[in-house]
């Protein structure tokens, strides 16, 4: 990682709705923004620690599915929030225990922002249902006002 910022984007594009952070980091990777580098991962812990560690700025987006959740409602997720929030992930492995991993391991980055986009439908398919994928836009600007906060 040679840039300021670094995106994540989570998930399964073989999924439906899981396939959004995917989606938002490769709208991001478009923009071709400089000192930006911006993966995909399918939630490899290992993968994600390798590519944070001491990074200024990380900004992770990961589709969120639980009970009661908005198809296409935007939550935010910072370490040390008091407000840990019950749905992290549709993954086995939640954001917030990676992170923890991470600590454990002296292995995280300066400062992490999880974006996570909720869904309605992690079922087998390719495709994000009509209000997930209406949230992308949102998301990518979401993504983008954290990453122009940077110094």
């Amino acid at each position: 990682m040679t840039g300021s910022a670094l995106v994540i984007g989570i998930g399964n594009d073989f999924r439906t709705d899981d396939g959004v952070g995917l989606a938002v980091a490769a709208e991001v990777a478009r923009r071709g923004m400089p000192d930006v580098e911006v993966i995909s991962a399918l939630s490899d812990p290992g993968q994600i620690l390798d590519s944070w560690t001491d990074v200024p700025l990380v900004v992770v987006v990961d589709a969120a599915s639980g009970p009661d959740v908005v198809a296409g409602r935007i939550r935010y997720w910072i370490p040390g929030d008091d407000h840990q929030p019950t749905a992290v992930s549709s993954h086995s492995l939640g954001l917030p225990e990676i992170y923890a991993l991470g600590q454990a391991l002296g292995r995280v980055p300066r400062r992490l922002v999880v974006l996570t986009v909720e869904i309605e439908d992690s079922s087998h398919g390719v495709g994000l249902s009509p209000a997930v994928a209406d949230a992308v836009p949102t998301a990518v600007e979401a993504v983008l006002a954290e990453v122009g906060r940077q110094p």
